[in-house]
């Protein structure tokens, strides 16, 4: 390493010793907005609490003399000079609902041994607010950088990055780009996605036994730990001796009590990412088996309960039942999570999410799902679905990154990686994920006591801001 880049390292190690304080207090303001996604309204299409998360970055930046642009209420950008962007960093502020099971309140920054808990410390309002001092500190550092410079942050990616998608749209994003939104040294292999919605419908049959309703999960890209159903005909022993039995049988917590002559049953499991459903419990789908092995009248609303059993089993994350389970070496394996799910007396509606490795893209992935549904008289009556993202390895931009992350942590392992998650970047020509989860890390996204370790957050600011300075200046 020469003297001038020792010399402007330890220029960023001293820049983040005076600024470190700062950081965090902008991080405890933001982490404090509840950015879920709420009712639409004029200027906040995601509601308020993105809307103002956006604000309130806009502000920040705005104080420290950087041009910002909003671009229709989703998605703000700033610009470090009048230089032409080469590189972006594109981050995002809003978050995916809190759930069960928090030690500290989610929106009030909480330091513990270290560790800094909140909702979306990790995923993603603590990698914007070190993207934005790493974007300051490049500023104050290399005031004349040769090419410029923007950090573009949005409000809607747990969405499915429908405000990037819109923003780019109309705008041309850098020719290099990372987003911090996944882990190192470098994501440069994304899964795609197939995120289908199905329902059907039936006549009202009261007879008894019965499941009067079944509620699941809340959005289809986290594995539900929480569901619950509405049961009429059994006692509450009855029940109980089936709620012990797929406890034990599924790795959920099942419990049943009585509310005048209905039972109500709850399913606890474990809440994960979709995108890695093996790491989590269904509770939804533990539920699902249990009422499909319970003595119910044989009426058409139970006959779909045993048909969701069959097609999305408890335990298979491949999609083997469903007939889509596939892999490959560049990107691994298929998944599926079954996410949400409403059932009354005479219809149902549910969605899955699936991320798919570069083998699916020359399958009609659809199709197949499709006919397995229609198989059991379920429709699919609605889709998503976008290939697999791949960047190639031995590019400058990626090269240039992996040499700053070994620089940075001392970690020689500085292959790229390929994960199931998709990324801002899923679809940006050359984009990738850089940072911010280090290996080895759990940093409980999109679950309870989400948290990033102080000492990452900062090295995370580091390292973005010496890919600045690299790669700008």
């Amino acid at each position: 390493m020469g003297e001038s880049r020792i010399k402007i390292r330890q220029d960023i190690e001293k820049w983040f010793d005076a600024h470190a304080d700062e950081l965090l207090d902008d991080l405890r303001r933001l982490i404090a907005v509840k950015s879920v996604r709420g009712i639409a309204a004029d200027g906040a299409p995601y509601g308020a609490g993105p809307r103002e998360a956006l604000s309130l970055v806009s502000g920040m930046l705005e104080e420290r003399g950087f041009a910002v642009t909003n671009f229709e209420d989703i998605v703000i950008t700033a610009d470090i000079d009048a230089h032409p962007p080469h590189m972006g960093i594109l981050s995002h502020v809003d978050v995916v609902g809190v759930g069960d099971g928090w030690d500290t309140d989610p929106f009030e920054m909480a330091i513990i041994k270290d560790k800094i808990f909140g909702r979306g410390a990790t995923d993603n309002k603590g990698p914007t607010i070190a993207a934005m001092y790493a974007m300051y500190c490049a500023h104050e550092l290399c005031p004349d950088m040769k090419k410029g410079f923007r950090l573009i942050i949005g409000s809607g990616e747990e969405l499915g990055c429908i405000d990037v998608a819109q923003y780019l749209e109309k705008n041309t994003p850098p020719p290099n780009v990372f987003t911090p939104d996944a882990g190192y040294p470098v994501v440069n292999t994304e899964k795609g996605r197939f995120a289908p919605f199905f329902k059907a419908a039936w006549e009202k049959d009261t007879r008894l036994p019965r499941v009067v309703s079944i509620q699941g999960g809340k959005t289809m890209n986290v594995v539900p730990d929480n569901a619950s159903a509405v049961v009429e005909g059994f006692s509450l022993d009855e029940a109980e001796r089936f709620c012990s039995e797929y406890s034990a049988a599924t790795g959920a917590k099942m419990t049943s009590r009585q509310d005048g002559v209905q039972i109500i049953i709850e399913s606890k499991g474990v809440s994960s990412h979709a995108a890695s459903p093996e790491s989590g419990v269904n509770a939804q789908t533990a539920l699902i088996r249990m009422l499909a092995a319970m003595p119910f009248a044989q009426s058409a609303g139970f006959e779909y309960i045993c048909a969701l059993d069959r097609l999305l089993p408890h335990g298979d994350n491949g999609g083997h039942a469903l007939g889509v389970a596939m892999s490959d070496e560049l990107s691994g394996g298929l998944t599926v999570n079954f996410g949400v799910l409403r059932f009354s007396e005479d219809e149902f509606s549910g969605n899955l999410d699936s991320r798919t490795p570069a083998c699916a893209d020359a399958v009609d992935l659809p199709g197949i799902a499709r006919a397995a549904f229609e198989k059991e008289r379920i429709t699919m009556y609605n889709h998503t679905i976008s290939e697999c993202h791949h960047t190639p390895e031995d590019g400058d931009f990626v090269q240039a990154l992996l040499r700053i992350y070994e620089e940075y942590t001392g970690d020689p392992d500085k292959s790229c990686l390929a994960i199931g998650g998709q990324t801002y970047v899923h679809g940006v020509p050359g984009g990738v994920a850089f940072g911010s989860v280090f290996p080895g890390e759990e940093n409980c996204i999109h679950g309870a006591n989400e948290f990033i370790g102080l000492e990452q957050l900062v090295l995370n600011a580091k390292i973005f801001a010496q890919s600045i300075i690299d790669i700008c200046g």
